[in-house]
Formats: C-alpha cells, structure tokens, sequence
C-alpha cells in the first residue's frame, strides 16, 4: 500500500500536469499521446521511455512540439514531490540526473534498426516540483547537471492547492478507491477532467477524502494562467495568475514591468502600462529561486542596495505559454525608469 507521502506526490505531479496543459504541453500517458511512440510503451508499473541502456518508467512526461528552428520536439520529465516538513535532498536529483541522461541518449538505440528511419528524435528535458524547497547539495548537483527546479513556498495562489493536498492521508482512500499510486492518479486524474459529483467521490474516499479532493480540483480551478519562463536566461520559474493573462496587454513581443517582493520569497512582476482593476493589469507570481535569494537576504535592510540588486539579477524573463488561446514566446522586461524612481525615492 502506498504511504502518505507517495500519495501526496502523485496528486502533486497530477496537478503539475494540469498547470502544464494550460501553458500548452500535451500530456503523455500511453505511446498514441505522442508524435513519436517508437521509444514508448506501457507495462504493469505504467508508462515507460525507453533508454540508452533500459527502459525507465516514468510517470509524468509531458511534450512541446513549439519549439524553436534548429531544436528538437521537447519532451519533459516531470518529477513532484510533498515532503511538507522536509526539503528535497541529493537523492532523488541524483536519480534524476541519471534517468535523463540515459533517456536522452536513447537515440543511438532507436536507430540501430534500419526499419527505424522515420523516428523523432527529442530533446529531453527533467524538472522536479517541491512544496518545500530543496537542500543545498541537491541544489547545486541539479544546477551542474541541468536539471531544472521549481518551488512553490510562498506563492499565494497555490497555497491553498498545497494545503488541500498535505491533508490527504492514506485512510482517506476506501479499499475500492485503490490505494496504489498508479489508481490514486486515474482517480485523481478522472475528477479533474470530468467534475464527477459527490457520490462518485464518496465510492473512492472517505467522507474527510471527498473534501480533501473537492480542495484540490476547486482551488486548481482557480489558477487561471500557468506559464514557464527563464529568469536571465539562467533560473527556471513556474509564473501563475489569478486569470490568463490579457491579450490586450502582450501587443508587443515584449512588456515593461515594475517588480515586487519581499524576504518571504513572494514575488510578482506587474504591468508598467496598467493600474489594477484595467483592462490590461496582470499580476505573475513566482517564487524566487534560492541562489537569488541568498544575494537579496543581506540587502533588505538597505533598499538602494535591493533595488540595485534588483537591476543586476531580475532584468527579464524569456517567457512561454498560451495568450489569447495563441502559443507566444514573450519577454519580461523590468522597466528602468521606474527602477530609477524606486531607487531615487528610497536614496532620499
């Protein structure tokens, strides 16, 4: 039978998969998902990809054929973990580490056949997502390796979807809810795509289950906009908002924006053009990655030194996702003159 945590995880990774779908990924859970299947297949324990050296069983992985000229159809190995009281440490990013570069290099398999002409090759891809942060040696083995990282402390409007998910305990499955992971995640899986009613949820999961999973599926719900950018080209971060972000806004390829935080981690990035309650106004939540986070913890005392830091590490995001129902590869751009006001204002 699965433990909490395990449980918790594969809700988890279901409710990444989701976010994902709405920045325009297509989820792959069995080989017709895919524009390739050659290096796919499904077996007791789930979906598989093949390797270099073995077939890996993996149980998120998501595809992205909007890829720039000269790049390979993406593929993504997503990996979540819900350790509430705990950080995500080496281990489990040194596994990563290892599967990615065994499934990465599964092209010199595929095409050992002279049958095998017409495969895809992709480029691979592995996050991991934690409701807690990681530790430092984890931090920094993913970083020389490229693995990404998102954490999502702090992020006001996930919160609740990480509350609702820390509370699910084992007892809250019926026997007939099936307490193995691979069943937690059809179910969960089943509620999120057809909005069953209670009596459907009551033959799965005890009555503190039910509300626990209504939580989940509501407060996911609420999430409107889901998108994926790199900060300086270096850090990863998973930028959510309340709605999907205003067309009327993204007329240009690029957005001046003014930025906000503060020693929490919370950080949004708002429109320059546009006051709350506009037609254009966004707010994009993020959580500030920890290398960043460690150079702006001296400064708060001193706010000339956070705006200049400010400037040095949060100029622009290279940012993806759906905007006005169109896939567009868009920019986030800290605008100067209002980082010259604010750093004016708190000199004086």
């Amino acid at each position: 039978m699965a433990t909490a945590s395990q449980i918790r995880g594969a809700i988890l990774e279901e409710a990444v998969l989701f976010l994902l779908e709405k920045v325009g990924y297509k989820i792959v859970r069995r080989p017709t998902d895919s524009i390739d299947s050659s290096d796919l297949k499904v077996n007791h324990s789930g979906l598989e990809v093949q390797g270099r050296g073995a077939w890996h069983q993996i149980d998120a992985l998501a595809e992205q054929d909007q890829t720039p000229a000269f790049m390979f159809p993406l593929r993504l190995l997503v990996e979540a973990k819900c350790y509430p009281n705990s950080r995500v440490g080496i281990p489990i990013v040194r596994n990563s580490v290892g599967v990615h570069k065994d499934i990465s290099e599964n092209y010199f398999t595929k095409h050992r056949s002279t049958n095998a002409k017409s495969t895809i090759r992709f480029n691979y891809q592995s996050a991991i997502f934690s409701v807690s942060g990681y530790t430092k040696p984890a931090i920094d083995y993913a970083v020389a390796h490229q693995i990404f990282l998102i954490e999502y402390t702090g992020v006001p409007i996930i919160e609740p979807v990480i509350r609702a998910i820390t509370n699910l305990e084992v007892e809250s499955l019926t026997d007939l809810g099936v307490r193995d992971i691979s069943g937690v995640r059809d179910k969960f899986k089943n509620i999120l795509e057809h909005n069953h009613p209670n009596e459907y949820l009551s033959t799965h999961f005890t009555p503190q289950g039910v509300e626990s999973i209504q939580q989940v599926s509501q407060r996911l719900e609420n999430i409107g906009g889901s998108y994926f950018g790199m900060l300086q080209g270096r850090w990863p971060l998973h930028l959510l908002t309340q709605d999907e972000l205003p067309a009327h806004a993204f007329r240009n390829d690029t957005v001046q924006c003014r930025l906000n935080g503060n020693r929490e981690g919370n950080w949004t990035f708002t429109p320059i053009e546009y006051q709350q309650g506009e037609l254009g106004w966004f707010e994009l939540q993020f959580f500030l990655p920890i290398e960043l986070a460690e150079k702006m913890s001296p400064q708060w005392g001193d706010q000339a030194r956070v705006a200049q830091t400010k400037s040095e590490n949060f100029s622009f995001i290279a940012m993806s996702g759906r905007i006005g129902g169109i896939w567009r590869n868009v920019k986030i751009e800290l605008n100067q003159e209002w980082l010259s006001t604010y750093l004016r204002e708190n000199r004086n």
